[in-house]
């Protein structure tokens, strides 16, 4: 294996640093079982993972060990040997892994790297397992953040697409009728198509015969009904209700830096939108640059002042463009947009298919191509991955801080946050003066920075600002944390993460200077109703359901109440624990939390963006809900 990508040496400093790495899995190793195939399986079915890294004879922390440790393995070749055979003979598609026994730390480690299978290879299925029938086992692994897992039939659908050729867009809704689309939507595109080329060959044609040039409408049975990329672009709003409940962007202002830091409003402001995609566009901008502060320039050879928003219009317009063409939306969570006094947050379903790494290079991978051609022929949209590249331009033209971009495969989460200041504007120089005698580089100023920013930091936020790799943002956490006892740690782990020490009271920064600044939120709604306190105001109903649960309660009895609390409001898992009878907060993740939200998606985090955030909550998701509704509760906000 001498073009892996990663030593052993490395693999295991990574395990150590992480506990928990999607691509890496420990093992004692002392055969090919059923815990090593399934983990094989899962690498080998995974979308985007790139496939993952198998150490066998390398074992998990236990009384005797602090961490991960070298066991080592008897007979490599046997065990290599029994490995490859089983890749051959145990699955529907045989699996080509690669593997070499090395030498890590004087004791003997088998090294094996198995690829992700190609979409037209998956899924990958132990023979004589799948059955299209049970809906919560399908004899089919994938890899979620906390190891391997059996998918549900749900969770096999992206893949089941992706093997036939097609995506979620192109999918024909039941009960989709042609009278679901909107005329106006229609005429709308027609105008606008006229507008960037007007002698546009499509634009000649019918109704019928443009939209389904443009792949928004499919024949069946001899009629035309429109797909899931047609409904969004041209759907009327009540379709959209009926036929994708979860499509629709939520905006939110919050007062102040943090998701939920006054418990008596949590939100100062909230607008949610459901639209057609080319009426939606302009009408979250709009929102979005009204509630936006101005300020006034005066540009070089000008006579008169300019109001301009802080952050460039074609920033937000981009910004926008990108969430919707980009989101998964076969996931059942609206697109969240939220207005902190200091960023905007723009959080969509969907991993981006570009690495990070990548992120502003030229080319583009497009999720949803059928939505992003049309985006692009109304010059909503560009199509050749210069997108990004444009708004960090725009962003170092009006002297703030370039986008930063935090995606994950296994969470299937995309977000996006624009700063409405320089990272290390004037104001943050200032501040870190206090720190001058330790000659901070500037990964260290830019962790202490966001660690003040948001309230903490941990290797994946930090990552997203700096671009360091996994090892090297681990090591500027712990420099800070251990040698310059800058920062705090808290939890462990895959969930550690840093605040600062207690330091010399400056006030933080909370936003912009508003003196030439003028916000306007005159059109957004006050909302406030779905702020809960104490037990006292709990819906009598789930009191009752809360005294039964006894001290084992089964998930029949147990989850709709977590569900339930969650919909009311967001709760940490201390405050789950407490709730529900002082249980054990460990093994109430484990058990329940976190399958309820990596495999359920009934759950969400309220700071995805710092998984590790110290006041980590959970929050029900729309499918939270509508499983709620399944079992007769109603939340009322």
């Amino acid at each position: 294996m001498h073009d892996m990508e990663f030593t052993p040496e490395e693999l295991l400093q990574q395990l150590r640093e992480l506990d928990e790495h999607p691509r890496i899995e420990a093992k004692l190793g002392r055969d090919a079982g059923d815990s090593v195939m399934q983990t094989v399986c899962a690498f080998a079915n995974e979308p985007g993972l790139g496939g993952g890294f198998l150490m066998l004879g390398v074992a998990e922390p236990d009384d005797a060990h602090a961490e991960f440790w070298v066991a080592g393995v008897t007979d490599s070749d046997k065990l290599l040997g029994d490995l490859q055979h089983h890749c051959r003979d145990q699955f529907e598609q045989p699996i080509p892994v690669r593997g070499e026994a090395v030498l890590l730390e004087g004791q003997r480690v088998l090294i094996v790297f198995v690829p992700e299978l190609i979409p037209a290879a998956k899924p990958c299925v132990f023979k004589g397992k799948y059955d299209s029938k049970n809906k919560r086992k399908s004899g089919i692994w994938r890899r979620g953040l906390n190891g391997d897992y059996e998918c549900s039939q749900q969770e096999l659908e992206p893949i089941l697409l992706a093997k036939a050729g097609t995506s979620f867009e192109q999918v024909v809704p039941a009960e989709a009728e042609w009278e679901d689309l909107d005329p106006a939507a229609i005429a709308l595109y027609r105008a606008l198509r006229q507008k960037v080329r007007p002698h546009a060959e499509e634009l000649q044609a019918s109704d019928e015969e443009m939209l389904h040039a443009l792949n928004l409408v499919k024949r069946q049975n001899g009629q035309l009904l429109p797909n899931v990329a047609g409904l969004l672009l041209l759907g009327k709003p009540l379709a959209l209700r009926r036929l994708l409940p979860a499509i629709r962007v939520d905006y939110v202002r919050i007062v102040g830096t943090q998701w939920v830091e006054d418990p008596e409003q949590r939100f100062a402001t909230t607008l949610d939108i459901r639209e057609p995609l080319l009426r939606l566009i302009p009408k979250l901008e709009a929102a979005i640059l009204d509630d936006m502060p101005r300020h006034f320039r005066l540009r070089e050879g000008d006579t008169q002042r300019s109001d301009e928003p802080l952050l460039p219009q074609k920033v937000i317009r981009e910004a926008i463009v990108n969430a919707v063409m980009h989101r998964d939306y076969q996931v059942n969570q609206p697109i969240l947009v939220v207005r902190y006094s200091n960023r905007l947050e723009i959080r969509n379903a969907g991993y981006s298919l570009k690495p990070n790494a990548l992120l502003g290079e030229m080319g583009s991978i497009q999720r949803n191509p059928c939505i992003a051609s049309v985006l692009y022929d109304l010059d909503f949209a560009e199509t050749k991955g210069s997108g990004i590249r444009t708004m960090r331009r725009l962003l170092e033209n009006a002297g703030l801080t370039a986008p930063v971009f935090a995606s994950s495969s296994q969470s299937n989460l995309f977000t996006a946050t624009y700063l409405l200041h320089q990272l290390m504007d004037t104001e943050q120089l200032q501040w870190l003066q206090q720190f001058s005698y330790f000659g901070l580089n500037d990964d260290e100023a830019k962790a202490l920075i966001l660690a003040r920013e948001t309230g903490a930091v941990d290797n994946a936020s930090l990552r997203a600002i700096t671009g360091l790799d996994t090892l090297s943002a681990s090591q500027v956490l712990r420099k800070l944390h251990h040698q310059r006892e800058l920062l705090v740690q808290g939890g462990a782990s895959s969930a550690t993460y840093y605040q600062l020490r207690n330091l010399p009271e400056l006030p933080l920064f909370d936003g912009v200077d508003t003196s030439d600044l003028t916000p306007n939120t005159s059109d957004l709604d006050s909302n406030t109703s779905d702020l809960r306190g104490d037990a006292s105001d709990l819906p009598p109903e789930l009191l009752a359901a809360m005294a039964t649960l006894g001290t084992k309660p089964r998930r029949e009895k147990l989850w709709p109440v977590i569900i339930w609390l969650c919909a009311i409001r967001s709760h940490t898992a201390e405050e789950l624990a407490a709730r529900l009878g002082n249980r054990q907060v460990t093994a109430l993740k484990s058990q329940h939390l976190s399958l309820l939200r990596e495999q359920e998606k009934l759950l969400q985090y309220s700071y995805p963006e710092v998984v590790n955030h110290p006041q980590q909550a959970y929050a029900t998701t729309a499918a939270g809900r509508a499983w709620l509704a399944e079992q007769g509760i109603t939340v009322y906000e």
